[in-house]
């Protein structure tokens, strides 16, 4: 064999190469993805944070009853304070912070208003007085009143003055039940004092 027909021979196996070669790349494509990948479950949904603080609360008064705490500011969270029965026995707590206050029922101090939910709750004192109140139901059965602070005094005079009340769920709905009131006037002058001193402004 020649020398000019060896070289014809090898081109000839490098080009039947080459195109085997090229044909491999062209119909390997990435690997499919596993079953796990395809039928990955969405992240879960984070829960929105309240904006108010995480940071525990230190007593800044107690009295027939009840104790306040002023919850100071966080990074994340505004300064808030927060008025409840000493011994947890009352469903209802009070709640304010430099921009607005709360009337909350089985709920927990961190709780905030829904923006699509409302509801009606109506007070109805010993004296036979009725009070209506924009409220927001709590996935949890909770309610939370949140009250304008112009508004404050007027709103809870009836629960300052009244040693009781009665709360019902949409105008006759669900009875919350009487609750005890008794030491409530020095506890809401004892909190919008807290929040005087201890909110941001």
């Amino acid at each position: 064999m020649t020398r000019s027909m060896r070289r014809i021979r090898f081109s000839a196996v490098l080009t039947v190469l080459a195109a085997t070669l090229l044909t491999a790349c062209q119909t390997t494509g990435a690997p499919a993805p596993s079953a796990e990948q395809t039928h990955r479950p969405p992240p879960p949904e984070t829960t929105p944070s309240s904006p108010l603080s995480d940071a525990p609360g230190r007593v800044v008064a107690q009295n027939k009853g009840w104790i306040v705490r002023a919850h100071p500011a966080t990074k994340t969270g505004s300064a808030y304070c927060y008025a409840t029965r000493t011994d947890d026995s009352s469903p209802l707590s009070f709640r304010a912070t430099a921009k607005g206050a709360a009337m909350l029922v089985n709920a927990d101090q961190h709780a905030q208003a829904g923006k699509d939910t409302e509801s009606r709750l109506t007070a109805i004192f010993p004296d036979g007085e009725t009070m209506a109140l924009e409220a927001s139901p709590l996935p949890d059965g909770g309610v939370v009143v949140p009250v304008e602070l112009p508004k404050y005094e007027d709103l809870f005079e009836p629960f300052m003055r009244s040693r009781a009340v009665t709360l019902q769920r949409d105008g006759g709905g669900t009875e919350i039940g009487d609750v005890n009131l008794g030491g409530s006037s020095w506890a809401l002058a004892a909190l919008d004092e807290c929040r005087i001193l201890h909110t941001d402004k």
